[in-house]
């Protein structure tokens, strides 16, 4: 029952805030805004036991697309579902064992030494383009890693076979602001 709740709050806070994401990039939804019926419908579907942790919305080339985090089960999993109820595509939380060794190996190379962290195996059907959802020849299948090294962060995207897909772009890392006393904070 508390589930229920909390699952109806999370959806009840979308749709105000799907409507400003519209304008101003991707925004979290707040707890008081309703997920459209198609949406929330595509989503009960494919993941009928998920406890989401997290939910934004933002148009993408002309597209509202809604970015769903949640558990399912013990597994971590991410989503996008299109406004009229398309799911685009599928992620979900692997180890390293989970993705073909051509894969890592690019992965590992491209991080050169730098720590590897969150691996996922992503499933792609459709895609936007030009305020339409187009269906994908076929379903493509990519594996990103997120990655740390001499105080900059990546994220690398590459195919089945070790093919770059998305080259990383290499970010600072943001220190944390010391704490009042001189101690930064953790």
């Amino acid at each position: 029952m508390r589930r229920n709740l909390v699952l109806t709050l999370i959806l009840t806070a979308f749709l105000g805030l799907a409507l400003s994401a519209a304008n101003s990039g991707s925004a979290p939804l707040k707890s008081d805004e309703k997920l459209p019926a198609a949406v929330e419908s595509t989503f009960r579907a494919a993941f009928p036991r998920a406890v989401i942790e997290r939910l934004d919305a933002e148009e993408e080339n002309g597209v509202m697309v809604y970015d769903f985090e949640f558990k399912d089960g013990t597994f971590e999993k991410e989503t996008d579902i299109a406004l009229d109820g398309t799911m685009l595509e599928s992620t979900l939380v692997v180890v390293p064992d989970a993705v073909p060794e051509a894969a890592m190996k690019t992965i590992r190379a491209t991080a050169k030494g730098g720590k590897l962290g969150r691996l996922e195996r992503i499933q792609k059907s459709y895609d936007v383009k030009d305020g339409k959802v187009v269906a994908l020849p076929a379903t493509v299948t990519h594996f990103a890693c997120e990655m740390t090294r001499a105080g900059k962060k990546a994220e690398v995207f590459v195919d089945s076979r070790g093919a770059v897909v998305e080259a990383p772009e290499w970010v600072s890392v943001k220190q944390p602001k010391p704490k009042p006393g001189g101690k930064a904070a953790k």
